[in-house]
């Protein structure tokens, strides 16, 4: 049997405005990595088109040990309080080599 480890996985929506800060929430907390992708979609805000040059939302996940999650949510709350639109939410995932989620990320 496969030897699987709790963490948190971190889903960030928000516009592509807050792509550098994004990131650099990710760094501040110590975190491994990230992954950052284009979306669209639509909510109560309206459309998100995806299109390139206008309206265009990001997906950001992070994986992350339990014990660092109050430090990002810390980070995406500040964004929160200046007036950003994000959709946060957070799941309990079990990985697989989860020292990968332990070691800061290289930049």
């Amino acid at each position: 049997m496969h030897r699987l480890v709790p963490e948190k996985l971190v889903t960030v929506i928000t516009t592509d405005v807050l792509e550098q800060r994004l990131i650099a929430a990710v760094q501040h907390s110590g975190l491994s990595g990230y992954t950052l992708l284009r979306a669209r979609g639509a909510g109560s805000d309206g459309l998100q088109s995806g299109n390139l040059e206008i309206d265009t939302n990001l997906l950001l996940k992070v994986i992350l040990p339990p014990e660092r999650l109050s430090g990002l949510l810390d980070d995406l709350d500040v964004l929160i309080g200046q007036g950003y639109h994000l959709t946060v939410f957070v799941a309990d995932v079990e990985v697989l080599c989860h020292e990968k989620f332990e070691r800061p990320m290289k930049t």
